[in-house]
């Protein structure tokens, strides 16, 4: 699977597969999304105006910017964030965000939304936040992942500096080539040694282990599949809902178990019934023939 998982050097910083596409049409107004600002009218009055957003908005964007999603994006993106918060449903000090604005709190320093990023050590994982302040929460993310998509630029450039002088421990990037004819999953991966990224080499099976989470990556059937591996106990990592239904599966497999036991439990205490009503019979008109042959007598 080296076609798909790879070992990249970080000083590149770039996908050699990957092409940006500013737009779909040349002239269309909002080729990266928009953001509402408010704008007074002569008469004083205050309205909303859209306004464009450029390629560095991906880098830092504000609350309420509309970005439009690829659906091949959206959805890795979501299956990821629904697989890692269900890993991690009992930890109540690791969180699991999709989206949530980083706030570093170094100076000069752009403030991306990652698709997903896990950050333990929190005090409060269920608090409702709209920005993700570093400082203030006194954690940051150990784990990023960003789903590559050819109308966002920056996951496999930009982002890798960002991440590396953020000092995220792990920086995992997914490029689903959702603009090929025969789209495939392709991953690779930068660990945090001395302050500088060096790139996740893939192990012996081809998957690619991130060590604060011990999650493995890897890709199946030609790129056409991107599973999550808990490294640990070997299982693949579920959502809720697929948990909810492995878990029901497994109680109707249980119930459908029980009642075939019951059934041949039934079966065979019947067949010893009538075993034994045989054998009762059989000894009965024995008797009754040895009497009748002492009466003939």
């Amino acid at each position: 699977m080296s076609y798909s998982l790879e070992a990249r050097s970080p000083e590149a910083y770039s996908s050699p597969n990957q092409t940006v596409y500013k737009s779909s049409t040349p002239k269309e107004e909002f080729p990266y999304g928009w953001r509402y600002v408010i704008k007074k009218l002569p008469n004083g009055q205050e309205t909303y105006s859209k306004i464009p957003l450029t390629a560095k908005d991906f880098l830092n964007p504000q609350l309420g910017d509309q970005m439009i999603q690829r659906v091949k994006h959206a959805q890795c993106s979501i299956d990821i964030f629904n697989q890692l918060k269900n890993h991690y449903m009992n930890d109540s000090t690791v969180g699991v965000f999709f989206d949530l604005k980083m706030q570093w709190g170094i100076p000069n320093l752009e403030e991306p939304a990652p698709d997903v990023s896990v950050v333990p050590h929190l005090k409060d994982k269920e608090a409702d936040r709209g920005t993700f302040k570093v400082s203030k929460e006194g954690t940051g993310p150990c784990l990023v992942i960003e789903v590559m998509s050819p109308t966002y630029p920056g996951d496999d450039t930009d982002k890798v500096r960002i991440y590396e002088k953020a000092g995220v421990q792990e920086y995992f990037i997914i490029n689903p080539h959702s603009e090929k004819a025969k789209p495939y999953y392709e991953v690779w991966a930068y660990r945090l040694e001395n302050g500088k990224y060096q790139a996740i080499k893939p192990d012996n099976q081809g998957h690619l282990l991130s060590d604060t989470t011990q999650v493995l990556f890897g890709v199946y059937n030609k790129g056409q599949y991107l599973k999550l591996k808990n490294a640990l106990t070997g299982g693949w990592l579920m959502t809720a809902q697929e948990s909810e239904a492995a878990r029901l599966k497994e109680i109707r497999a249980k119930e459908k178990a029980e009642a075939r036991v019951e059934i041949e439990t039934k079966a065979k205490e019947e067949a010893e019934a009538r075993a034994d009503a045989e054998t009762k019979a059989r000894i009965k008109l024995e008797q009754r023939l040895k009497e009748l042959e002492s009466q003939q007598k």
